[in-house]
């Protein structure tokens, strides 16, 4: 099998962290998520929290801290505390996205990996021994499964839905120029609407055994 990684990019609610962990335990690859923002916080030397952030899109009034970080001479409003700048790494929400690239790149020259999420199919697209896999569905099917996950009434469990796709949209067409449910950004789509997450697992371990 020449597959060292597969990525795994998934809707909220489409079961895509449950596939991911069923195909590297059925591969013997290791799991991959949460690392990724530990190990961008410890080469940053910020909080876990911190780089987290970075994954979304920032504020604005981030994006005006961040002006002042770069640019001390600008002036600053009345609000901002200049103090926590100068004492802070004067690192931007785009600095924050290349140590998690950087780590990314890393854990998958380690290889035998299965990834979820953080970019990771863009990021890694150079990479032949990559698989990149999107795993999605329709709204109502997502919905059911974040109310059952949650604990949550259909209507907080369909703003879940709506509010995660919109966010991730904007974060792929801001930061990377490309859609995050872009068929050809994607070696295999699956729709989990009428497939088990196993079921899904196995479609998955089988387009990486062909490659």
């Amino acid at each position: 099998m020449n597959t060292r990684v597969i990525t795994i990019s998934r809707q909220v609610g489409s079961a895509g962290e449950e596939v991911a962990q069923k195909v590297a335990a059925d591969l013997g690859f290791r799991f991959i998520d949460y690392q990724v923002i530990q190990g961008a916080a410890r080469e940053a030397g910020v909080s876990p929290e911190t780089v987290s952030e970075a994954e979304h899109s920032p504020s604005l009034l981030t994006r005006i801290l961040e002006s002042l970080a770069r640019n001390p001479s600008m002036p600053v409003a009345a609000w901002a505390d200049p103090v926590p700048l100068t004492t802070s790494p004067l690192f931007t929400s785009a600095d924050y996205r290349r140590f998690i690239e950087s780590v990314i790149r890393d854990l998958a020259a380690e290889g035998n990996c299965v990834m979820v999420g953080h970019a990771a199919q863009v990021i890694l697209r150079d990479r032949l021994d990559t698989l990149r896999v999107l795993v999605a569905g329709t709204v109502e099917p997502r919905v059911r499964r974040v109310m059952a996950g949650m604990n949550v009434d259909e209507k907080t469990a369909l703003k879940t839905v709506e509010r995660t796709d919109a966010e991730r949209l904007d974060y792929f067409k801001r930061f990377y120029d490309t859609g995050w449910l872009t068929a050809c950004t994607y070696d295999l789509c699956i729709n989990t609407d009428r497939i088990a997450p196993a079921q899904a697992a196995g479609v998955i371990v089988q387009a990486a055994s062909l490659r």
